[in-house]
């Protein structure tokens, strides 16, 4: 089993944020007793290597996409399509997707490689918390247990050149865990790999309007282009 394979199978199963104390009323869910909680890969996009890590928070479950989430947990084959960026007959990830809080990500990924551009070719997302929640008020995202178990192998796995926050939330557990004091863009490492860290505006922010968002986004095209693509103009 590979180490990809294996860290699938680890989070499916993964229990550890439910028996956390101060994780004990986050709002973790499972379709029945018995059955994993629900959750997303560790994963959604590049099965190796990618320029491009995005991380949130954690999944959002909702009547609009409780029908993947009952797939993904009731057969691990779907959960493991989910990670190549896989739902049912097409990506999960791409342009338009049904999913309005990836349209970011995507736009970011095609300003730098082109408009044919495809997410998993390029990028890959992972979250603080793999597990759902309706909301994600009550987690503790400064020092998620998950993200502290997890993160190492993932960025391993990865090994992007560039990590992409979503949200403020999301940049101050980087820069809480790898001394990023109050920079909004520094230098990570975590054994032998580093990686530039950056933000982007989390989509459902109510106190960043469209031109903010956009101005954020831009900066980072910028930046990225500079480290991966030197000598490239943004789009």
């Amino acid at each position: 089993m590979s180490d990809r394979q294996q860290l699938l199978a680890e989070v499916y199963h993964c229990e550890k944020c439910e028996k956390a104390s101060e994780l004990g009323r986050s709002g973790f869910s499972r379709p029945k007793a018995g059955a994993p909680l629900f959750k997303f890969p560790p994963t959604i996009g590049a099965t190796g290597r990618a320029q491009l890590l995005f991380v949130g928070i954690n999944p959002r479950i909702s009547p609009d996409n409780q029908d993947l989430h009952d797939r993904i947990i009731a057969d691990r084959r779907e959960f493991r399509r989910l990670a190549r960026n896989w739902d049912g007959g097409k990506r999960y990830i791409e342009p338009e997707c049904a999913e309005r809080h990836y349209h970011p990500h995507m736009r970011l990924v095609q300003r730098m490689f082109g408009e044919q551009a495809r997410f998993e070719d390029y990028a890959a997302v992972t979250e603080l918390f793999f597990c759902a929640t309706e909301t994600a008020g009550k987690l503790p995202c400064a020092s998620s247990p998950c993200a502290n178990t997890y993160f190492k192998r993932v960025f391993e796995q990865v090994s992007p050149r560039v990590v992409v926050c979503v949200g403020k939330k999301v940049l101050r557990y980087f820069q809480n865990r790898f001394d990023g004091g109050e920079s909004e863009r520094f230098v990570m490492r975590l054994g032998e790999r580093t990686a530039v860290v950056m933000w982007i505006a989390h989509p459902g922010n109510p106190d960043k309007d469209t031109k903010q968002r956009e101005q954020l986004l831009r900066g980072v095209v910028e930046e990225a282009r500079g480290i991966i693509c030197p000598g490239t103009t943004t789009r």
